[in-house]
């Protein structure tokens, strides 16, 4: 795809996915972190539901507020897109909240079979949904998100149809209102977390469109793309076994809990030391080999955050410990600092005109070191008492 699009459509495609994945952790206020903390089954149901419906809520707001107004959020930011792209858009965030809520139904029911399917689904109708209209979409970057639309479409329906099958679709709102309240810490302290973890992740390609333009901005978004999604695929897949098992022994067995989390983020460390090592010698000559000679700087790049590529293969899988334990305060402190340094860092870098290279270098050790310190804040989190179970239903 790097000889078929340019770094141009990269650019906007990059813009896309990193605010797609903001408006994702808002999408259900936090709720569908709750699925695999419920025992009961029919609360489960609500739960699901209840994310989807404020999910429903969020998409048709937005379709009217641009349909009427015309105003989206790459207005806001001043990139000229399609007029399509915010429609699509609305429909990415949709059917990725969808997929993200069947996910963590899926994971408190050990169904790990299931996201596997509906992940190949998403990443196969993907791939050959960009591939193919390549040459059908010639406006900038519509044919990539176009193609990440439908992949996620597929992955959403997926899951769907057997939530359907497995537990239909009735519904008491006097339920959802004590559900409500039980985990109402997720949206108040839960949603703003989370908010602020994502923006802090997607802040780079945000602020480098605006302040380098798209094609400069294109060379960042495939480093993220061809790096940053093999690593996240593998920290998801890993993070959801762990996010299951961790509430079962949270609720059970915390010092198992306690054995599990070191256990595993030693493991990952062993494991990924060497290969990400090597990585980081060859990966400017092994860009340029890939995918041309106009995407050198992207084999640059990743040579620059090797470092938080790493700590991210080890961190990401045991990051929800905090959620887990009930610690949400303590994550959004954790948050909000590693938000505030990097926009102060950022607009440091661009006040003194020290250009893009400085920044993801900055942008690799802050991420490198918050997440070794969240490492320390989750083994902490796992000694305090209090968590979310001591809140009962009335």
């Amino acid at each position: 795809m790097t000889r078929i699009f340019t770094p141009a459509d990269f650019g906007i495609f990059g813009t896309y996915t990193s605010l797609l994945g903001i408006f994702l952790v808002i999408s259900a206020f936090a709720y569908e972190k709750a699925i695999p903390m419920e025992k009961d089954r029919d609360n489960v149901r609500h739960i699901v539901l209840l994310s989807i419906g404020i999910s429903l809520v969020w998409f048709l707001s937005g379709l009217i507020l641009y349909v009427v107004t015309g105003w989206s959020v790459f207005r806001w930011m001043d990139v000229s897109v399609s007029y399509a792209v915010p429609i699509l858009f609305g429909l990415g965030v949709f059917a990725a909240s969808i997929q993200q809520t069947l996910s963590y139904w899926a994971i408190r029911n050990n169904q790990y079979g299931p996201i596997s399917v509906a992940k190949i689904s998403q990443s196969g109708v993907n791939g050959v949904a960009q591939i193919s209209l390549a040459g059908a979409i010639t406006k900038t970057g519509v044919g990539l998100i176009t193609g990440d639309l439908l992949g996620r479409m597929a992955g959403s329906m997926n899951l769907f149809v057997r939530f359907v099958k497995e537990e239909g679709l009735s519904w008491q709102r006097g339920k959802w209102l004590l559900l409500i309240k039980k985990y109402r810490n997720f949206p108040l302290l839960g949603t703003p977390s989370l908010l602020l973890n994502n923006i802090a992740i997607q802040l780079p390609t945000l602020l480098f469109v605006v302040l380098f333009g798209v094609a400069a901005s294109g060379q960042f978004s495939l480093t993220q793309r061809m790096v940053g999604i093999p690593i996240a695929t593998i920290t998801t897949a890993v993070g959801q076994v762990f996010y299951g098992k961790a509430s079962e022994l949270q609720r059970e067995n915390t010092e198992r809990l306690k054995k599990l989390y070191w256990k595993l983020t030693s493991r990952l460390f062993l494991i990924f030391l060497l290969p990400m090592g090597l990585f980081a010698m060859v990966s400017p000559m092994l860009f340029t080999w890939l995918f041309g000679a106009s995407w050198e700087m992207a084999g640059v790049y990743a040579q620059i955050l090797t470092p938080m590529f790493f700590v991210q293969l080890v961190v990401l899988p045991v990051s929800q410990i905090l959620y887990v334990t009930g610690n949400q305060g303590l994550q959004l402190l954790w948050d909000s600092s590693r938000f505030l340094l990097l926009l102060a860092g950022f607009f440091l870098i661009y006040h003194f005109q020290w250009g893009m290279t400085v920044a993801v270098l900055f942008f690799s050790i802050t991420m490198t070191v918050s997440y070794t310190l969240l490492v320390l804040l989750g083994n902490w989190g796992m000694k305090r008492k209090d968590t979310i179970y001591a809140d009962q239903m009335e």
